[in-house]
């Protein structure tokens, strides 16, 4: 009998190749963006050709799909599950939490896929739009619950605090992209989502020490 082992599935091979053709795509995108990245760039960081990528995905494009696809589903939260209010405004930033520090690497590609949306003028960035708008929203009907079941202090604006906590996250974003060495993304995420859940309980307040965003905590 020769061979060293049961030969692997047709499927076991085809989900291999996925999962080191995603990997490699998440590699370049962190170093030269997804638009410099081509599907043979994938295919030979990968191991492979040109043409696997297409045969796995099809292509680039919906490979990105893929990507976004995930990213979404980890970040966005069954809030149903939640109990209040408060809770619930809060989930989309435990998602978000939560990605930083499982996989630090693939969040950073999707900050980049993201502000790369701004140059396109078809799906991609409608894509992007829609899916921040649906962020907003979930914060946004969060507080509103909260202010009825009393989760939320009274008096806060949710139109208002919903899209300062989404801006402000994305400017957290946006400085890991293009000064990493200035800020440690996990701990900022965790005071970003602190400041929220305190703007939310705190009458009056903005952030902890009551004057606005936190800025982003600095690795030096």
């Amino acid at each position: 009998m020769t061979g060293t082992g049961p030969r692997r599935s047709q499927r076991a091979r085809a989900d291999e190749s996925a999962r080191r053709l995603i990997a490699a795509a998440i590699e370049l995108i962190n170093e030269k963006g997804y638009a410099q990245t081509t599907a043979k760039d994938i295919g030979l960081r990968a191991g492979y050709s040109r043409a696997m990528l297409a045969e796995r995905f099809g292509s680039k494009d919906a490979l990105l799909e893929s990507l976004l696809n995930d990213y979404e589903g980890r970040v966005d939260d069954d809030i149903a599950t939640y109990d209040s209010g408060l809770d619930k405004a809060l989930a989309p930033l435990d998602g978000m939490l939560r990605l930083v520090n499982e996989d630090p690497v693939f969040a950073r590609a999707m900050f980049v896929v993201s502000f790369e949306a701004m140059h396109d003028t078809g799906e991609f960035r409608e894509r992007i739009r829609l899916w921040l708008n649906r962020l907003r929203d979930a914060i946004r009907e969060g507080i509103r619950e909260g202010l009825e079941d009393g989760s939320v202090i009274a008096g806060v604006d949710a139109d208002e605090l919903s899209r300062e906590a989404l801006t402000a996250g994305i400017g957290y974003a946006y400085w890991s992209i293009m000064m990493p060495e200035q800020i440690d993304l996990p701990s900022t995420v965790a005071r970003w989502r602190e400041w929220v859940k305190h703007a939310l309980e705190l009458p009056a307040a903005l952030s902890p020490d009551g004057v606005g965003p936190i800025p982003p905590r600095s690795t030096r």
